[in-house]
Protein backbone atom coordinates (compact mmCIF):
# COMPACT_ATOMS: atom_id res chain seq x y z
CA UNK A 1 0.00 0.00 0.00
CA UNK A 2 1.00 3.22 -0.86
CA UNK A 3 1.90 5.82 1.79
CA UNK A 4 -0.89 8.95 1.99
CA UNK A 5 2.10 11.25 0.94
CA UNK A 6 3.08 9.32 -1.85
CA UNK A 7 -0.37 9.83 -3.81
CA UNK A 8 -0.99 12.08 -6.52
CA UNK A 9 -3.44 14.03 -5.40
CA UNK A 10 -4.90 17.27 -7.98
CA UNK A 11 -6.71 20.23 -6.78
CA UNK A 12 -9.94 21.02 -8.40
CA UNK A 13 -7.77 24.17 -9.44
CA UNK A 14 -5.35 22.06 -11.12
CA UNK A 15 -7.89 19.75 -12.64
CA UNK A 16 -10.55 23.20 -13.51
CA UNK A 17 -13.77 20.98 -13.27
CA UNK A 18 -12.79 18.24 -11.35
CA UNK A 19 -12.83 16.87 -7.73
CA UNK A 20 -10.70 13.90 -7.32
CA UNK A 21 -7.34 12.49 -8.79
CA UNK A 22 -6.22 9.95 -6.77
CA UNK A 23 -3.40 7.73 -7.71
CA UNK A 24 -1.07 4.96 -6.52
CA UNK A 25 2.24 6.36 -8.18
CA UNK A 26 3.23 2.29 -9.25
CA UNK A 27 0.11 2.26 -11.36
CA UNK A 28 0.46 2.09 -15.28
CA UNK A 29 -1.27 3.83 -18.05
CA UNK A 30 -0.36 3.62 -22.07
CA UNK A 31 -2.87 6.48 -23.75
CA UNK A 32 -3.08 7.66 -27.35
CA UNK A 33 -4.62 11.35 -27.12
CA UNK A 34 -5.97 13.62 -29.83
CA UNK A 35 -3.60 15.84 -31.47
CA UNK A 36 -5.64 19.25 -30.21
CA UNK A 37 -6.76 18.35 -27.29
CA UNK A 38 -6.03 20.52 -24.27
CA UNK A 39 -5.62 19.23 -20.71
CA UNK A 40 -2.85 19.51 -18.25
CA UNK A 41 -2.94 16.44 -16.03
CA UNK A 42 0.42 15.16 -16.19
CA UNK A 43 -0.71 11.16 -17.41
CA UNK A 44 -2.81 13.18 -20.43
CA UNK A 45 -0.06 15.17 -21.21
CA UNK A 46 2.55 11.95 -20.98
CA UNK A 47 0.45 10.24 -23.48
CA UNK A 48 1.23 9.54 -27.68
CA UNK A 49 -0.45 12.33 -29.51
CA UNK A 50 -2.33 11.20 -32.92
CA UNK A 51 -4.45 13.43 -35.59
CA UNK A 52 -6.60 10.92 -36.46
CA UNK A 53 -8.14 10.73 -32.80
CA UNK A 54 -10.18 14.04 -34.12
CA UNK A 55 -11.98 12.17 -36.92
CA UNK A 56 -13.58 10.26 -34.53
CA UNK A 57 -14.27 13.00 -31.92
CA UNK A 58 -12.28 10.73 -29.34
CA UNK A 59 -10.13 12.84 -27.22
CA UNK A 60 -8.16 9.95 -26.28
CA UNK A 61 -8.07 6.37 -25.54
CA UNK A 62 -6.05 3.71 -23.83
CA UNK A 63 -4.84 0.67 -21.54
CA UNK A 64 -4.65 1.16 -17.79
CA UNK A 65 -3.05 -1.15 -14.48
CA UNK A 66 -4.38 0.58 -11.86
CA UNK A 67 -3.40 -0.12 -8.10
CA UNK A 68 -5.35 0.66 -4.98
CA UNK A 69 -6.02 3.53 -4.20
CA UNK A 70 -7.73 5.03 -7.03
CA UNK A 71 -10.51 7.15 -7.44
CA UNK A 72 -11.25 9.80 -10.06
CA UNK A 73 -14.57 11.87 -10.08
CA UNK A 74 -15.34 14.22 -12.78
CA UNK A 75 -17.95 16.69 -11.62
CA UNK A 76 -19.49 17.45 -15.46
CA UNK A 77 -18.01 15.23 -18.02
CA UNK A 78 -18.09 17.01 -21.15
CA UNK A 79 -18.06 13.69 -23.73
CA UNK A 80 -18.97 10.28 -23.57
CA UNK A 81 -17.02 7.32 -21.60
CA UNK A 82 -16.25 3.87 -21.89
CA UNK A 83 -14.84 1.81 -20.06
CA UNK A 84 -14.81 -2.13 -20.37
CA UNK A 85 -13.21 -3.91 -17.47
CA UNK A 86 -10.31 -6.46 -18.28
CA UNK A 87 -9.49 -7.52 -14.44
CA UNK A 88 -10.18 -7.04 -11.38
CA UNK A 89 -12.82 -4.95 -9.86
CA UNK A 90 -14.19 -1.27 -9.66
CA UNK A 91 -16.79 1.20 -9.18
CA UNK A 92 -18.82 3.04 -10.95
CA UNK A 93 -21.11 5.77 -9.99
CA UNK A 94 -24.50 5.29 -11.67
CA UNK A 95 -27.97 6.92 -11.36
CA UNK A 96 -26.94 8.30 -7.69
CA UNK A 97 -25.39 5.07 -6.36
CA UNK A 98 -22.11 3.15 -7.23
CA UNK A 99 -22.13 0.34 -8.92
CA UNK A 100 -19.79 -2.84 -9.42
CA UNK A 101 -18.12 -3.16 -12.48
CA UNK A 102 -16.24 -6.54 -13.16
CA UNK A 103 -14.93 -8.62 -15.51
CA UNK A 104 -16.55 -9.14 -18.33
CA UNK A 105 -18.14 -5.89 -18.33
CA UNK A 106 -19.02 -2.22 -19.89
CA UNK A 107 -19.81 1.04 -18.71
CA UNK A 108 -21.09 3.55 -21.20
CA UNK A 109 -22.26 6.97 -19.63
CA UNK A 110 -23.01 9.78 -21.76
CA UNK A 111 -21.46 13.79 -21.65
CA UNK A 112 -23.00 16.12 -18.93
CA UNK A 113 -23.22 13.64 -15.57
CA UNK A 114 -20.89 13.15 -13.03
CA UNK A 115 -18.59 10.68 -13.78
CA UNK A 116 -17.12 8.99 -11.13
CA UNK A 117 -15.61 5.41 -10.61
CA UNK A 118 -12.96 3.80 -8.20
CA UNK A 119 -10.78 0.83 -7.67
CA UNK A 120 -13.04 -1.62 -5.91
CA UNK A 121 -12.52 -4.62 -3.89
CA UNK A 122 -9.22 -6.11 -5.72
CA UNK A 123 -5.79 -4.48 -5.14
CA UNK A 124 -5.63 -3.84 -8.83
CA UNK A 125 -8.07 -2.95 -11.53
CA UNK A 126 -7.22 -3.47 -15.76
CA UNK A 127 -9.48 -1.38 -18.10
CA UNK A 128 -9.71 0.01 -20.87
CA UNK A 129 -11.27 3.19 -21.99
CA UNK A 130 -12.82 5.79 -24.58
CA UNK A 131 -13.31 9.21 -23.96
CA UNK A 132 -15.17 11.23 -26.38
CA UNK A 133 -14.83 14.99 -27.09
CA UNK A 134 -18.37 15.90 -27.57
CA UNK A 135 -19.86 15.95 -31.44
CA UNK A 136 -22.07 14.47 -33.57
CA UNK A 137 -20.17 10.84 -33.64
CA UNK A 138 -20.95 10.39 -29.54
CA UNK A 139 -24.10 11.40 -29.29
CA UNK A 140 -25.30 9.27 -31.97
CA UNK A 141 -23.71 6.39 -30.25
CA UNK A 142 -26.36 6.64 -27.66
CA UNK A 143 -30.26 4.88 -28.39
CA UNK A 144 -33.11 4.50 -26.24
CA UNK A 145 -32.55 1.23 -25.17
CA UNK A 146 -28.38 1.68 -24.86
CA UNK A 147 -27.19 0.12 -21.62
CA UNK A 148 -25.26 1.66 -19.33
CA UNK A 149 -23.65 -1.61 -17.66
CA UNK A 150 -23.71 -4.85 -19.18
CA UNK A 151 -21.89 -8.06 -20.09
CA UNK A 152 -18.75 -7.13 -22.65
CA UNK A 153 -15.63 -8.71 -23.71
CA UNK A 154 -12.95 -6.02 -23.84
CA UNK A 155 -9.89 -8.55 -25.02
CA UNK A 156 -10.68 -7.16 -28.84
CA UNK A 157 -11.02 -3.45 -27.71
CA UNK A 158 -7.74 -3.75 -25.36
CA UNK A 159 -6.17 -5.63 -28.34
CA UNK A 160 -7.46 -2.45 -31.23
CA UNK A 161 -5.67 0.06 -28.67
CA UNK A 162 -2.21 -2.08 -28.22
CA UNK A 163 -2.34 -2.26 -31.87
CA UNK A 164 -2.51 1.52 -32.59
CA UNK A 165 -0.18 2.68 -29.43
CA UNK A 166 2.28 -0.24 -31.81
CA UNK A 167 1.56 1.72 -34.95
CA UNK A 168 2.19 5.48 -33.60
CA UNK A 169 5.48 4.27 -32.11
CA UNK A 170 6.59 2.61 -35.03
CA UNK A 171 5.98 4.31 -38.90
CA UNK A 172 2.50 5.84 -37.10
CA UNK A 173 0.86 5.22 -40.69
CA UNK A 174 -2.01 7.47 -40.48
CA UNK A 175 -4.04 4.85 -42.81
CA UNK A 176 -2.92 2.02 -40.47
CA UNK A 177 -3.76 4.33 -37.29
CA UNK A 178 -7.44 5.49 -38.71
CA UNK A 179 -8.08 1.73 -39.19
CA UNK A 180 -7.35 0.97 -35.78
CA UNK A 181 -9.02 3.68 -34.37
CA UNK A 182 -11.94 3.01 -36.72
CA UNK A 183 -11.92 -0.25 -34.95
CA UNK A 184 -12.26 0.37 -31.27
CA UNK A 185 -14.69 3.29 -32.15
CA UNK A 186 -16.76 0.23 -33.79
CA UNK A 187 -16.50 -2.22 -30.66
CA UNK A 188 -18.49 1.27 -28.88
CA UNK A 189 -20.88 1.75 -31.09
CA UNK A 190 -21.72 -2.01 -31.03
CA UNK A 191 -21.97 -2.21 -27.40
CA UNK A 192 -24.71 1.19 -27.37
CA UNK A 193 -26.80 -0.93 -29.62
CA UNK A 194 -26.23 -4.12 -27.79
CA UNK A 195 -29.87 -4.77 -26.87
CA UNK A 196 -30.50 -8.40 -27.78
CA UNK A 197 -33.55 -9.05 -25.76
CA UNK A 198 -37.46 -8.99 -26.53
CA UNK A 199 -37.61 -6.66 -29.10
CA UNK A 200 -40.68 -5.29 -27.39
CA UNK A 201 -38.28 -3.94 -25.01
CA UNK A 202 -36.35 -1.99 -27.61
CA UNK A 203 -39.16 -0.90 -29.30
CA UNK A 204 -40.83 0.66 -26.23
CA UNK A 205 -38.00 2.90 -25.55
CA UNK A 206 -38.27 4.16 -28.76
CA UNK A 207 -41.56 4.57 -28.42
CA UNK A 208 -41.13 6.46 -24.74
CA UNK A 209 -38.15 8.27 -26.42
CA UNK A 210 -40.78 10.01 -28.91
CA UNK A 211 -43.11 10.70 -26.11
CA UNK A 212 -41.15 12.41 -23.01
CA UNK A 213 -44.08 14.61 -22.11
CA UNK A 214 -46.31 11.62 -21.39
CA UNK A 215 -47.15 10.89 -17.82
CA UNK A 216 -45.05 7.38 -18.16
CA UNK A 217 -45.91 5.11 -15.00
CA UNK A 218 -44.97 1.21 -14.28
CA UNK A 219 -48.66 0.29 -15.25
CA UNK A 220 -48.17 2.47 -18.87
CA UNK A 221 -44.66 1.06 -19.99
CA UNK A 222 -45.72 -2.41 -18.93
CA UNK A 223 -48.84 -1.91 -21.37
CA UNK A 224 -46.73 -0.55 -24.00
CA UNK A 225 -44.35 -3.07 -24.02
CA UNK A 226 -46.86 -5.94 -23.70
CA UNK A 227 -45.23 -7.20 -21.08
CA UNK A 228 -46.20 -7.62 -17.15
CA UNK A 229 -43.66 -5.09 -15.14
CA UNK A 230 -41.85 -7.44 -13.25
CA UNK A 231 -40.95 -8.61 -16.66
CA UNK A 232 -40.15 -5.75 -17.91
CA UNK A 233 -38.09 -4.65 -15.04
CA UNK A 234 -36.08 -8.13 -15.17
CA UNK A 235 -35.28 -7.43 -18.62
CA UNK A 236 -34.34 -4.12 -18.66
CA UNK A 237 -32.23 -4.68 -15.28
CA UNK A 238 -29.91 -7.17 -17.87
CA UNK A 239 -30.34 -5.69 -21.10
CA UNK A 240 -30.08 -1.87 -20.15
CA UNK A 241 -28.52 -2.15 -16.04
CA UNK A 242 -31.34 0.00 -15.20
CA UNK A 243 -34.71 -0.46 -13.73
CA UNK A 244 -37.50 0.97 -16.12
CA UNK A 245 -38.31 3.93 -14.28
CA UNK A 246 -34.51 4.87 -13.82
CA UNK A 247 -34.04 4.48 -17.30
CA UNK A 248 -37.05 6.82 -17.89
CA UNK A 249 -35.18 9.11 -15.48
CA UNK A 250 -32.02 8.84 -17.46
CA UNK A 251 -33.90 9.37 -20.69
CA UNK A 252 -35.74 12.74 -19.65
CA UNK A 253 -32.60 13.92 -18.24
CA UNK A 254 -30.39 13.40 -20.98
CA UNK A 255 -33.13 15.09 -23.34
CA UNK A 256 -33.36 17.99 -20.76
CA UNK A 257 -29.63 18.34 -20.83
CA UNK A 258 -29.58 19.13 -24.52
CA UNK A 259 -32.92 21.44 -24.67
CA UNK A 260 -30.72 23.23 -22.43
CA UNK A 261 -27.07 23.08 -24.49
CA UNK A 262 -29.65 24.14 -27.50
CA UNK A 263 -32.54 26.08 -26.75
CA UNK A 264 -33.11 29.82 -24.54
CA UNK A 265 -36.32 27.50 -23.55
CA UNK A 266 -37.04 28.55 -19.67
CA UNK A 267 -36.02 25.41 -17.27
CA UNK A 268 -40.06 25.17 -16.10
CA UNK A 269 -40.64 24.87 -19.80
CA UNK A 270 -37.75 21.98 -20.46
CA UNK A 271 -39.08 20.32 -17.43
CA UNK A 272 -42.35 20.09 -18.71
CA UNK A 273 -41.10 18.78 -22.15
CA UNK A 274 -39.67 16.11 -21.07
CA UNK A 275 -42.20 15.09 -18.58
CA UNK A 276 -41.41 16.65 -15.62
CA UNK A 277 -44.69 17.63 -12.98
CA UNK A 278 -43.46 20.52 -11.46
CA UNK A 279 -39.95 22.22 -11.48
CA UNK A 280 -39.02 20.77 -7.80
CA UNK A 281 -39.20 17.06 -9.40
CA UNK A 282 -37.09 18.43 -12.38
CA UNK A 283 -34.58 19.96 -10.15
CA UNK A 284 -34.36 16.74 -7.72
CA UNK A 285 -34.14 14.31 -10.67
CA UNK A 286 -31.47 16.54 -12.64
CA UNK A 287 -29.38 16.73 -9.51
CA UNK A 288 -29.20 12.97 -9.06
CA UNK A 289 -28.20 12.29 -12.29
CA UNK A 290 -26.18 14.65 -13.13
CA UNK A 291 -24.75 15.91 -9.83
CA UNK A 292 -26.06 19.88 -10.44
CA UNK A 293 -28.74 21.58 -10.55
CA UNK A 294 -30.22 22.31 -14.12
CA UNK A 295 -29.51 26.22 -13.31
CA UNK A 296 -25.73 25.34 -12.43
CA UNK A 297 -25.68 23.40 -15.75
CA UNK A 298 -26.99 26.26 -17.80
CA UNK A 299 -25.19 28.77 -16.51
CA UNK A 300 -21.69 26.42 -17.51
CA UNK A 301 -23.25 25.55 -21.29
Amino acid sequence: MARKSDLKHYSETQLRHSETDIENPRSRRRIVVAADYRDERPWVLSGVRCKELGLFEIAHLGVAEMLAPYEVVRANQSGAFFMACLSGQGKVWIDGRWRTIAAGQACLQPAGIRNSFRIGRSKRWDFCWIRFAGGVRSNTIFRASSPVLADFDAEPLRAAITGLLAELKGVGVSRRSHQWIELAYDYVRSFAGSFRGDPRVQRLWDEVQGRLDFAWDTQSLAKESGLSFEHLRRLCLKEIGRTPMNHLSHLRIQQAIRLISDSDDKLAVIARKVGFANGNSFSSAFKKSTGHAPSHFRAEV
